[in-house]
């Protein structure tokens, strides 16, 4: 027998003596007692049990996985609440065990999870750690609500602050001055952007829970507006109390930056009222760190974009450049579309080529959509990541697209055949919102390099004729006789 051992403790178990060794010595002697191979360790330190997010737990999710391939036959806990302290993973868990016929053995309540009084007993107790955790919870809030009326700090520190004598806050002597800057240069009406920018070039990172990041301009947002720097905090009710601590901040400062946050969200709001619906609006991707970009009128009235990963400095090289660049080359590309003669009975051929290991498209049918379940469960509990979901759901997707087409209807082929051949004269003639109300249509991403249209993703229906059009024009650049007459579509990078 082949067995596990996962072993946990949180950063508060850690203070109070708690010992990842004890646990590996104690799954050691139970191993040799029972005469059983111990095989691996999943330690995990400084985690909760208590979140129902195993993504946090990235140890307890590799165990469950292994489990699942059969890597081992026993799972071992020091005590029931090192697994889970909250009864809906206990128990997801626990039959996902059960189905992977493995073992879970607990060393200090001694009960064999494999046997009917253990399935029992394994139940009550998991019920009994997420009600000692909820409790433990509870009084964590009274805790937090008795520091508030005395008017200490709760949580996290802000930016610019650190903890002082008997845990008052003070200002920081490295960052504070970062502190200032941001509220100076917000009280001139500096963007957000700019704001963080400014911090960015001067080496300073964000606070709290945000971890070691660079600035953001909603991070700069949630700056200026707390009440924290004047002296205050929240008493939970929408209201603020005068804290224990001084003010960071001088309250004429903080009031001028209020104003000017005002005179902003005013500004912006007038103009959000006024702003119509750009071409590519929520359609474009940087090809480079996949972030979204984003739109903006300058002074002059001309359309530029930019990419959000890079605006928030998450190292992305993706120049921006205006929106008529983009509307160029998919205008040509969508001028230069084919949609060869005989593209029935090519898309019909492939259809064929697709069924022709099955009995018939109805059969297909039903193991794609079993498949697509699958794919979903699995992402689901955690066995694989989002990218791998989405690439598997999509290419399902696409395969079942293509078998909805049949020899007896034909019309929606013709219907999406005319909107292709038509659509570049349509896009020409159409203003924003209705080139928007096109692109969608046509297109469910565009992925973007710099100045250049890199890659888009059609609809699932109209994926047949991508292929199609992207075959002819392959055929032409080749030299083929029977390939369409065209352009080289593949100088610098193509639009695939």
């Amino acid at each position: 027998m082949k067995a596990a051992l996962y072993a946990r403790v949180s950063d508060e178990e850690q203070l109070k003596g708690y010992s990842i060794d004890a646990q590996r010595r104690a799954f050691v002697d139970f191993c040799k007692g029972r005469g059983w191979i111990a095989k691996h360790e999943y330690i995990e330190e400084g985690k909760s049990a208590r979140t129902e997010d195993v993504n946090k737990r990235p140890m307890f999710k590799q165990m469950i996985a292994d489990a699942m391939a059969g890597k081992f036959d026993v799972l071992v806990v020091h005590k029931i609440d090192r697994f889970s302290r909250n009864l809906k993973i206990t128990l997801e868990n626990f039959e996902k065990l059960s189905k992977a016929q493995v073992t879970f053995i607990s060393i200090n309540e001694q009960f064999d999870f494999s046997q009917p009084w253990g399935t029992f007993a394994f139940s009550m107790i998991g019920a009994m750690a997420q009600f000692y955790s909820d409790n433990l919870s509870q009084e964590t809030k009274k805790g937090w609500a008795e520091r508030k009326a005395q008017g200490l700090y709760c949580g996290l520190l802000p930016f610019g602050a650190s903890k002082g004598e008997d845990s008052v806050p003070v200002p920081h002597p490295e960052t504070y001055p970062g502190l200032i800057l941001a509220f100076k240069l917000a009280a001139q009406g500096e963007s957000y952007r700019e704001i963080a920018q400014a911090l960015n070039l001067r080496g300073y990172r964000t606070a709290g829970n945000m971890g070691n990041r660079p600035f953001s301009k909603d991070t700069v947002a949630g700056i200026v507006k707390n009440r924290f720097y004047i002296g205050e905090l929240p008493n939970g009710n929408g209201t603020w109390i005068k804290a224990k601590h001084k003010p960071f901040i001088e309250p004429g400062l903080f009031d001028a930056v209020q104003e000017m946050r005002h005179r902003r969200n005013h500004k912006k709001n007038t103009i959000n009222a006024k702003a119509n619906t750009y071409s590519l609006s929520t359609l474009l991707r940087s090809n480079i760190c996949g972030s979204s970009i984003r739109m903006h009128k300058n002074p002059k009235g001309e359309i530029r974009t930019y990419c959000a990963g890079r605006a928030l400095g998450f190292g992305c090289h993706c120049q921006g450049t205006f929106l008529c660049n983009y509307e160029k080359q998919l205008h040509n590309y969508l001028n230069e579309f084919v949609v060869p003669q005989n593209y029935q009975d090519q898309i019909l051929f492939d259809q064929k080529k697709v069924i022709d290991t099955h009995d018939n498209i109805r059969n297909r049918k039903k193991i794609l959509e079993s498949k697509l379940q699958r794919t979903k469960e699995l992402y689901t509990w955690g066995h694989i990541s989002k990218r791998e979901y989405l690439a598997e759901h999509n290419s399902i997707k696409n395969e079942l697209q293509l078998l909805s087409y049949e020899k007896d209807d034909l019309s929606e082929l013709e219907r999406v055949a005319e909107l292709l051949t038509n659509v570049a004269e349509a896009w020409q003639c159409a203003n924003q919102e209705e080139r928007n109300k096109i692109a969608r249509i046509i297109f469910e991403e565009i992925l973007v390099d710099d100045k250049k249209v890199a890659a888009v993703k059609p609809q699932p229906e109209l994926v047949p004729f991508f292929k199609l059009n992207y075959d002819c024009h392959a055929k032409s650049i080749a030299g083929d006789p029977d390939g369409i007459r065209t352009h080289d579509l593949r100088r610098d990078r193509p639009i695939c």
